[in-house]
């Protein structure tokens, strides 16, 4: 069985879903809270020409339920509280200060629900001069300092997937994992506040040699790195391969593997600082693209495997998509969807050992609001009451 599976959570999240979306991978029941008609906005993310949804829908929303429920009319609000003490945990990725006017803070929750873990993912954080700034991944990279890094010399770089959004969901759950686990023990839930850029800024550690006083910091040099190389991507005769060299005892087997004595003991190039220093940002970077000119990707894989060197393919999802170790390690995965029919999705990178009959079962994504005469049937809501909510526009 999934490890979180007695855990009850509310998402409140909107075109940033992933927190709920590794909840409810690893068990937990998530009811999704959206706005009647339009739902969360992840579901026009995509879309295609004739598509009422996009993929991402059935991705983020994989094993949720979903609620269509407007929280800005007072009749919503007051059926979301009633929902609340059934719950152990709402996550939401807009300010609080947002939703206490809505009667939907933190205080007034914790009322109905003393052990209640209430998440809060923004961009910035909600303190601070920059909290009302808008949330975009671009822009949090870029004031992470991550982006400034990021890229060859003339140009910051972005990096090529969202990576600000799923550091601070993996952030947040994590927070609100630990505040429940205390929660069992002293019966006192907590509010937990994560944001996509302070996650940013904790996985960098060129702040860790910034805040040493060092008075140079790293400069943009695309793949390589300051002190040890090569570490770079090079265009073999069949497409392009990555390698990174960690130390001189691999550079020399790279060297050795390569049938290059030129570049092995006895040479300029056998040993930092130097290999780095004085030659790789000049006539070695030169002669490595020459040399990986004359082989095919295959051959250089064959090369950095016997040599126990840190090298590979730089893939492309198609590539990828039929890789024996993407089928070995379970991460993608068929999910018969109702919009898209049998489709490929990507699985959960954490595994659990002796449980392989429930660990890959996926619910595919629900319809808008498929779940609420369900949700409102369960706290009492007579069918003349749904009618007569549904009429007004709040479910």
């Amino acid at each position: 069985m999934k490890p979180l599976r007695s855990l009850k959570v509310l998402d409140l999240t909107d075109g940033n879903p992933y927190a709920g979306s590794m909840l409810a991978d690893y068990g937990a029941q998530v009811l999704k809270i959206e706005m009647p008609g339009c739902g969360d906005s992840i579901r026009r993310r995509g879309v295609q020409p004739g598509q009422a949804e996009g993929v991402y829908a059935a991705f983020y929303n994989r094993s949720k339920r979903s609620m269509t429920l407007d929280l800005t009319k007072p009749a919503g609000q007051e059926l979301l509280r009633r929902l609340v003490p059934q719950y152990d945990m709402l996550v939401v990725n807009r300010p609080e200060a947002d939703l206490e006017p809505l009667g939907l803070g933190y205080d007034a929750l914790r009322a109905l629900n003393p052990k209640l873990i209430y998440g809060v993912l923004t961009a910035f954080g909600e303190e601070g001069p920059w909290k009302d700034l808008p949330d975009y991944d671009l822009l949090v990279m870029a004031r992470s300092g991550l982006l400034e890094k990021t890229g060859m010399p003339e140009k910051p770089t972005r990096i090529g997937s969202p990576l600000s959004y799923y550091y601070g969901a993996w952030h947040l759950t994590a927070g609100m994992l630990a505040a429940y686990l205390d929660a069992q023990k002293t019966g006192e839930g907590r509010k937990v506040s994560c944001s996509s850029w302070q996650a940013i800024c904790s996985i960098d550690d060129t702040y860790v040699q910034g805040l040493q006083g060092l008075n140079t910091l790293p400069k943009r040099i695309g793949n390589g790195f300051p002190t040890t190389n090569p570490t770079d991507t090079f265009r073999c005769k069949n497409g392009w391969f990555a390698i990174s060299i960690g130390s001189d005892a691999q550079w020399l087997a790279f060297a050795a593997g390569a049938g290059r004595d030129d570049w092995g003991e006895g040479t300029v190039y056998a040993h930092d600082p130097d290999r780095s220093m004085k030659h790789y940002f000049g006539d070695l970077d030169q002669q490595l693209r020459d040399y990986f000119l004359t082989i095919t990707i295959e051959e250089a894989d064959q090369i950095c495997r016997k040599a126990m060197v840190p090298g590979g393919p730089c893939n492309t999802v198609k590539e990828l998509m039929t890789d024996e170790q993407v089928a070995a390690r379970e991460m993608l995965l068929e999910v018969d969807d109702p919009t898209f029919g049998r489709m490929k999705q990507l699985g959960k990178p954490a595994k659990f050992l002796r449980d392989n009959e429930s660990d890959n079962e996926i619910t595919p994504a629900p319809a808008l609001g498929a779940d609420t005469g369900a949700v409102l049937s369960a706290l009492g809501v007579s069918e003349e009451e749904q009618a007569a909510l549904k009429a007004d526009g709040v479910v």
